[in-house]
């Protein structure tokens, strides 16, 4: 019951963020429910997360996707992230799926000329949740498995991100060292 509470809360204030098309909220959002997905290993909080954060993208490059019909598009979005806390709480776990994925298909289908675009968003949103996923300590077999991207999608984009341990093994140079060695014997 904890979960279904967890993810009615996330769906409530995603909306509510979609409607004032707050991108920060909505990514917060998205990396609250990837942290649950992980703890839960639930495909569940990770299509949730994976749609939240490409809203997030699709507000925040609004002005260059160009949307025909903005206010259509948020209303619509709107009234499935609703119909999906109903069926949760209405505990109708098949509903809940069956909206969750309507919605990813309407994000998916909003225009032809866009199409391209959106999958893109959608398939880099996937990619991120998954390094996040890995992030939390889940295997690298069992993350792409849950999220349906490629042991070599993932192991690219994780080698793309800064490690901080690699910071721990620049070098300095000469003259920094003997400073380091000389305030070392003072």
């Amino acid at each position: 019951m904890e979960e279904a509470a967890h993810v009615i809360d996330v769906l409530t204030r995603a909306r509510y963020a979609l409607e004032q098309e707050d991108t920060k909220q909505l990514r917060d959002l998205s990396g609250r429910t990837i942290h649950a997905a992980s703890v839960y290993q639930h495909t569940d909080y990770i299509l949730v997360s994976t749609i939240i954060y490409t809203l997030s993208k699709i507000v925040e490059r609004k002005d260059k996707i160009n949307i025909k019909n903005w206010n259509h598009f948020i209303k619509e979005v709107s009234n499935l992230l609703s119909l999906s806390i109903i069926a949760i709480q209405r505990n109708k776990h098949s509903q809940f799926i069956k909206f969750l994925g309507k919605t990813k298909h309407y994000i998916e289908n909003l225009s032809q000329d866009i199409k391209p675009l959106i999958e893109e968003l959608l398939r880099k949103a996937s990619i991120n949740k998954a390094s996040k996923v890995y992030e939390h300590g889940i295997s690298l077999a069992k993350t792409t498995k849950l999220l349906g991207v490629t042991p070599w999608e993932l192991s690219e984009y994780i080698g793309e991100k800064e490690n901080p341990q690699i910071k721990l093994n620049k070098t300095i140079d000469a003259k920094s060292r003997v400073q380091i060695a000389m305030d070392f014997f003072k």
